[in-house]
């Protein structure tokens, strides 16, 4: 017997009779349900108690653009993310039900896969909501330029026999838009809704052995260390009994053998044991690696030398494999970085992350070996994506401008006032670079940061 849930009551039984329900078009028929990406601001009516861990609380939600009522639902929300245990301004993840039938409620935003929980960002390091969203939608047109794809045609055609095939909207990262959550009739703050980073998003099966997805946790020595599978997540495939910092080489042999194969390769590039550049091909996918260090230096992402990346292969196994790199979390960009604050880290003061003299904390590794090696098809690729205005100071400019248009100054400002810039907390130090909690800031690092990298590698226009 499927599990009971209270009826929603946020939202309108009667929407001014805009929509007639008939016997079979009710909402509480549906465990699927679909709203347009958003061009006005997106809010989040929230009735129930404010969660303090990730258990969550009992809540009723309703989804509104504008003033628009798009759904309510019943559910769960509670805190998300490893560092928002310890942050004033949480994370929140709503893990939503149809009331009626107790069924888990998928979302579709758009064309973004359906959800099965919201996760909305807090960023309370980045108040501007701009930076994570940013970052991995360059990477996204850098990465599909001149293909038009962001991965080979036999990723996208695997699911061919199973669906034709329709999932040319894998993300491949995640996606933002900024939302506004009211709680119990009160503003709470504004936030980034966050599209999901299943294993789905990166046209892997979990059911298939081979469709391996890691992603480092913490594995700060992994250019020189053993591989270590607690240090990892591993997303897909699927184990039975596997939570993140379990032992996978207990739990599956076989592709725990498929992640150390390609970590201990990076190693071995990374120490000179093997030449990289006469072995890539049975290992990497060099043009993911080299778009990922692009997208490093171009938004001064320091935090995504040995943390903040997702790696995977369609066809791994202990001895083959080819990997690709996807950037993931990059809020801690475009000026704000860690450990390095204030002017240190503008777009002319911080060096290339993955070169020689690298300022950031955590070693560049093998990423400094790609740098070395491959440094004239990263500055054919640099001035491929300038040639074709992929990289431009107008090109991100113009995304921010579509981007804040969805955030109502006023509700900005209250923001600020409910949650104060000197109250977040964060592995960066946000009381030095108040600064660049500024929209202007980060058009102009943008601007700055492509001159700089064009004047280091001979690009003219």
């Amino acid at each position: 017997m499927a599990k009971s849930y209270a009826a929603p009551t946020t939202g309108y039984v009667n929407n001014g009779g805009l929509v007639e329900l008939g016997a079979n078009n009710t909402a509480e028929q549906w465990d699927y349900i679909t709203i347009p990406m958003p061009t006005q601001p997106l809010r989040i009516m929230v009735e129930g108690d404010l969660p303090t861990d990730k258990a969550g609380v009992a809540v009723s939600v309703s989804f509104f653009e504008g003033t628009t009522p798009l759904f309510s639902a019943s559910g769960t929300w509670g805190t998300q993310g490893q560092s928002s245990a310890g942050a004033l301004k949480k994370n929140w993840k709503f893990k939503l039900r149809n009331a009626t039938t107790g069924n888990k409620l998928a979302v579709k935003i758009g064309g973004w896969f359906p959800m099965t929980s919201i996760d909305v960002k807090g960023y309370g390091t980045d108040r501007t909501l701009v930076r994570d969203s940013l970052t991995t939608h360059v990477w996204r047109q850098m990465h599909a330029f001149p293909d038009g794809r962001l991965a080979p045609l036999s990723a996208y055609r695997y699911f061919d026999a199973t669906d034709c095939g329709v999932h040319t909207s894998a993300l491949f990262s995640t996606a933002g838009v900024p939302v506004e959550i009211w709680q119990n009739g009160a503003f709470l703050g504004l936030y980034v809704l966050r599209a999901s980073n299943d294993p789905n998003s990166y046209l892997m099966d979990d059911t298939n052995s081979q469709h391996v997805l890691i992603q480092p946790q913490h594995a700060y020595d992994m250019w020189t260390a053993t591989f270590n599978s607690k240090e990892w997540d591993f997303p897909s495939p699927a184990v039975s009994g596997y939570d993140t910092g379990d032992d996978m080489s207990a739990l599956n042999a076989t592709v725990n053998a498929a992640a150390a194969r390609f970590i201990g390769w990076m190693q071995d590039c990374y120490s000179g044991k093997v030449d990289i550049r006469a072995t890539y091909r049975s290992y990497l996918d060099l043009t993911s690696c080299l778009d990922y260090v692009l997208i490093v230096e171009l938004s001064g992402s320091m935090d995504a030398l040995v943390n903040n990346w997702m790696a995977g292969a369609w066809n791994a196994t202990a001895t083959a494999g080819v990997w690709h790199f996807w950037p993931y979390d990059e809020d801690a960009t475009w000026g704000l970085t860690s450990p390095i604050n204030g002017t240190g880290a503008d777009a002319e003061n911080i060096g290339f992350l993955t070169g020689n003299t690298s300022k950031a904390d955590h070693p560049p590794g093998f990423f400094n070996t790609v740098f070395n090696v491959f440094r004239p098809e990263l500055r054919a690729r640099w001035r491929q994506l300038r040639d074709a205005g992929i990289i431009s100071a107008e090109a991100i400019t113009a995304w921010i401008a579509d981007y804040v248009a969805k955030i109502d100054p006023t509700m900005m400002q209250q923001d600020l006032a409910n949650w104060s810039l000197t109250g977040a907390t964060g592995s960066i130090n946000v009381g030095l670079n108040i600064p660049k909690e500024s929209v202007a800031y980060i058009m102009d690092y943008a601007a700055t940061r492509i001159a700089w990298i064009d004047a280091q590698w001979g690009y003219s226009g």
